[in-house]
């Protein structure tokens, strides 16, 4: 074994903490796009709007929201324009076409693994009580 994979810690798989840090990481660019979609938001409109989506499971902050829009704008995905507000200016980001699709691929490609978890927890409904039919 490598002597810095002795060092580290194993990864904890049984752990609610564990996966929903990795189920959060992973749907915060889509919450921003599909906050984005919805009309030109600044980056604090943008974090309230996909925290008000998802019920309050995922509430990211300027350390996730920022580098995202900033990977977005470098992708050709949003626009950024300045506005005055009370007297300072705050970008304001906007999807372009690219973005639109870039949503529309994405809430594709959420639906097809949403089937997935709903399959499994079928099966763990079946697990659960083997009289129960898994594809039923």
């Amino acid at each position: 074994m490598h002597p810095a994979l002795a060092s580290r810690p194993a990864t904890d798989y049984t752990s609610p903490t564990y996966w929903n840090g990795l189920i959060k990481m992973s749907l915060s660019k889509f919450f921003i796009l599909n906050a984005l979609y919805r009309r030109p938001m600044h980056g604090y409109e943008v974090a309230r709007a996909v925290e008000s989506l998802t019920n309050g499971c995922c509430s990211p902050g300027e350390g996730t929201i920022y580098p995202v829009l900033k990977d977005f704008e470098a992708g050709g995905y949003v626009t950024v324009s300045a506005e005055i507000v009370q007297g300072r200016e705050r970008k304001v980001y906007a999807l372009t076409d690219l973005g639109r699709e870039a949503f529309r691929v994405a809430v594709g490609s959420w639906m097809e693994v949403t089937q997935c978890l709903q399959e499994s927890d079928r099966l763990l409904a079946v697990d659960a009580d083997p009289a129960k039919d898994c594809c039923g």
